[in-house]
């Protein structure tokens, strides 16, 4: 019961967070100048694509940076030291984003696609407009479909008590 509790008060909070969040977006403020960011250095990146066959490209901005061939749905690629992030990862006509040198496991799908395109829609490619077109893009149940039953009461779940 108290894990149910503690799931619930961290769902409120982080509703609390990203509508605090949206209600900043729509006032217009005049957009902070972002921190052009680069790798130290080179970094191997790798992950899935829904395109089980083809190539990924490395954008830096226009250029291809780096290329590999995805193999059984699977690509690896090494991007250069003192790149400018972010970098497209491309995939036919999936992208995905890197935006963070620490993370090297980028999937190239359709939903990772939607999710570039409404960071992109709300200014760019920044770590912010990432998180919260990635936050827009996950469907999170209603409170009355956990799996703690009925509106949350344990109790009738199943039919009651087992």
């Amino acid at each position: 019961m108290q894990s149910i509790n503690k799931k619930l008060l961290l769902i409120s909070i982080l509703n609390a967070i990203l509508l605090t969040g949206c209600n900043e977006m729509q006032q217009s403020k005049p957009a902070t100048p972002s921190v052009t960011k680069y790798t130290t250095t080179s970094i191997s990146l790798s992950g899935k694509v829904e395109s089980k066959t083809g190539n990924v490209e490395a954008l830096d901005g226009e250029n291809v940076i780096a290329s590999a061939n995805v193999q059984n749905g699977r690509y690896q690629l090494e991007i250069p030291a003192q790149t400018k992030l972010p970098v497209v990862l491309r995939a036919d006509n999936l992208i995905s984003v890197v935006v963070d040198a620490d993370t090297t496991s980028y999937d190239i799908n359709s939903l990772t696609t939607n999710i570039a395109a409404k960071a992109k829609a709300l200014g760019g490619y920044t770590r912010q407009n990432m998180i919260v077109a990635a936050s827009n893009s996950v469907h999170t149940p209603d409170a009355n479909k956990t799996s703690t039953g009925f509106r949350g009461d344990p109790t009738s779940q199943y039919g009651g008590w087992h």
